[in-house]
This record gives C-alpha cells, structure tokens and sequence, in this order.
C-alpha cells in the first residue's frame, strides 16, 4: 500500500497564505494581515508531527508541500520523502554541484537570488571546494516549479493509492492538479480543509474541519502517539520503518435473526415458556393409572 499525503497552510506558520485569515484571504479585503510570529522561532503544528508520526511506521511513502517555511524540514521529516515545490526560506542550493545547505535563520533573499555565499562543499577528486556561487530556493508561486521536486510529486501521486491533501485550496496550477492523478490510476481522494476546494467533487471523502484536530484523531483512531516537538531537527534519510501497530478494531453491527415463516405446510413451532413465567412454576397433574391397564 502506497499513500501519498499534500498539504500547504499550517496553523504554525508565521504567514499562512489562504483561510479565514490567510495573506491572500485578507489582501483581497483590502486588509493587511498581522504576524504573531517570525519564521525563525514558529514550531512544528500538531499535523506536522502527525505526518512524521506516519511516515515513521510505514503508512506514509511520500509528502508534497507548497509551505516555504521550512517547519516540515525543522519536524524532522525526511527529506528524500520530501518535495517541496515552492522552495525552502531556510535552504541554499549551489548553482554548479546542487548541494543544498539548511541554515538555522532564514537565508534572507527570495526569488532564486544569490545569497552572497559559495559552496564549501569539497570535490570528489582532490580537496579543492566546489567554491559553486549559493541561491536561495525560493519561487514566486507564479513561476515555474522546480523540475526536480515536481518530477517525484508527480511521480508520487500517480504511484499512491490513497492522497490526502491537508490544508490547501488547490488553486494553483500544477501543483494543485497532482490529487487528480491519483484517482485517474484508480486510487481514493481525501480532502481536509476549512474552505470549499476545486476540486471537492472528486473526493472520496471530504472533512471541512482543522488539519489539527483531524490528524490528532485520525492517530488517536490508529492507537499512535502525536510525538512531542524538541527542537529542529534535519533527517537527510528516512530510517528504518517502525512496527505498525495492530489495525484498529470495528465494531459490527448485530444483525437481526430472521424469523421463521410458517406458509401452513409445517406446524408452528410449540411457545417456548421462560423460566421465571408463571407457567412454568405450576407442577405437573398427575395421571391416574387404570386398573388392567399396561404400565
């Protein structure tokens, strides 16, 4: 079983882009949206941990995000399982040998701009630095994606056998088509988000609920713990799976037993007596026997 899981907006995020009070949401009402936060000290959500919870036991294979800050990285989810198609405000990319750098603090330019620093990372022949001039990996949501990322999202949805797409509006193309793949190689469509999406009547199922409250159900229902946050932490490679925990049991319902239908060919069957009805509390009559009469 392959499942793919996508989400874009996080409550964690100091500038979440759609919802009630999203950047986009509010620019569109003439308002200007508000931080209670910066990138640097936003933590990992409840859905977050949730994800990396998921991926550690096997049930997830592959997670595509639209998020720039970074906090799928920060959670500790692996990035070989990662795609993130709009770049990563805390990620550095050598323009000559691809090696990519993930900074504590936010690199500080955005656009694919260079960042002022070169790539230290040494060459297999000889000890001599690559010295490669470091972008940021940034996109404007109207530019291309990177063909790297967009190529395994891709790759992911057509091969999974179940999407979930957790906190997106599904508005920006391609990325936001990738879900559809999945039902055209006849795979199940989740969609979980506070708003109506695009494509809502191609879902299997649809919850329009907190990502938050969802996930931490949705462990709660598979008897798995939400980890605890302790800190950044950057996982190149996914390790080895956990044990996956016993599939949740279901409660059948009771079938009522069918009754018996009497169409006069058969005698009824006799009325059975309960044990605490008056008729069963009378004692027998006794038979009196006749004289000549065989015992």
């Amino acid at each position: 079983m392959r499942r793919g899981f996508r989400r874009t907006r996080t409550r964690a995020s100091a500038a979440s882009r759609r919802g009630p009070r999203g950047v986009w949401t509010m620019a569109e009402q003439g308002l200007t949206p508000t931080f209670d936060t910066t990138f640097e000290s936003a933590g990992p959500s409840q859905t977050h941990m949730a994800l990396v919870q998921l991926e550690r036991v096997g049930l997830l294979h592959f997670l595509v995000s639209q998020n720039v800050d970074g906090l799928h990285v920060r959670s500790g989810f692996p990035r070989d399982k990662l795609a993130e198609l709009h770049g990563n405000m805390f990620v550095e990319e050598c323009v000559r040998c691809r090696t990519q750098y993930v900074r504590d603090t936010v690199v500080g330019t955005m656009g694919l701009k260079a960042t002022g620093r070169l790539c230290t990372q040494t060459k297999a022949r000889g000890l001599r630095a690559c010295r490669g001039e470091l972008r940021d990996t940034i996109l404007d949501w109207e530019d291309a994606l990177p063909d790297r990322d967009l190529t395994l999202a891709d790759e992911a949805s057509r091969n999974a056998d179940l999407s979930i797409t957790l906190g997106t509006s599904l508005q920006i193309r391609p990325s936001g088509n990738l879900p559809l793949a999945t039902k055209r190689r006849g795979g199940r469509l989740v969609i979980v988000n506070l708003q109506r999406t695009k494509h809502d009547r191609h879902a299997d199922l649809l919850i329009h609920g907190d990502v938050d409250l969802v996930m931490t159900r949705l462990l709660g229902h598979l008897g798995l713990p939400v980890p605890v946050w302790g800190g950044p932490c950057v996982l190149d490679r996914a390790l080895p799976p956990l044990p996956r925990p016993p599939a949740p049991k279901q409660k059948l319902k009771e079938e009522p037993k069918p009754q018996p239908q009497h169409n006069g060919s058969s005698p009824p069957s006799p009325k059975r007596e309960w044990p605490d009805s008056p008729a069963s509390q009378i004692p027998p009559k006794k038979v009196k026997k006749e004289e000549g009469s065989p015992s």
